[in-house]
């Protein structure tokens, strides 16, 4: 749903309206999904097993998501088609301190019999490290809505035109979790990336009681990309982050 303007606030409907952006939000299934799917977790689109990415030990990352980008609506900044493969290092700290890889695949084929059906290296070390305790299918709602409350950004942008109350009542309403692509991130603790104007959400998961999502304690992750980076399908300008309380 669209953010409606409280009465508190109509006087500065215009500057609100002027920072909405348009998200798809995320829900989860614990259902079977096709190579091409749109997923968290299980077995992503691979040809062959010699295609799942390892990190710079040659330890094979953490899958954590697919996105399928036909199913996204109103998000010209995406390519129209194509999956993106989010993987971060094998670890206890969800790969925070390591390279990350976002894998864009132009070109697909829906033919499971030429795919991989069953993830290579899934095991009780690996399921240990995940961020969620159920894989499952992802699915997507468009709805705009206005700029997060914990970016920096907001502040610069609202502190000084609106009253104390006019604030608090924003920031309020404007409390942006949940999982989405698009649109504005959430942070538990503070905006160390610095999110504004200039970039897109590539994908937020946040705590998802489907599929045990959870970042720690109570947290959530963000993957961020400068949008000239997107223009270019440079995916190597990946930002990623996760924070817990």
């Amino acid at each position: 749903m669209k953010y409606e303007i409280p009465k508190l606030l109509k006087e500065h409907e215009n500057l609100i309206k002027g920072t909405f952006r348009y998200s798809n939000e995320i829900s989860f299934k614990r259902e079977e999904t096709k190579p091409w799917d749109s997923k968290l977790g299980g077995c992503p689109y691979l040809r062959n097993n010699k295609e799942y990415p390892t990190d710079q030990i040659g330890k094979p990352m953490l899958f954590l998501a697919q996105i399928n980008l036909e199913d996204l609506e109103n998000l010209d900044e995406l390519p129209e088609k194509g999956l993106l493969q989010f993987f971060v290092a094998n670890d206890d700290m969800f790969g925070l301190e390591d390279p990350i890889l976002v894998k864009y695949i132009e070109g697909y084929e829906e033919n499971e019999e030429r795919l991989v059906k069953k993830h290579p290296y899934e095991n009780a070390e690996y399921n240990r490290n995940l961020p969620f305790s159920h894989s499952g299918k992802i699915y997507f709602k468009s709805r705009e809505m206005p700029m997060s409350s914990s970016l920096d950004l907001f502040r610069e942008v609202f502190m000084n035109k609106l009253s104390e109350a006019e604030y608090e009542k924003l920031g309020d309403d404007c409390y942006s979790s949940d999982s989405r692509i698009g649109g504005y991130p959430y942070f538990v603790q503070n905006d160390y990336i610095g999110f504004d104007d200039s970039d897109f959400l590539l994908l937020q998961l946040d705590i998802d009681e489907e599929c045990g999502i959870m970042f720690g304690d109570s947290g959530n992750c963000v993957f961020s990309i400068p949008k000239e980076a997107l223009k270019n399908r440079d995916f190597s300008k990946v930002v990623y982050d996760w924070q817990c309380c």
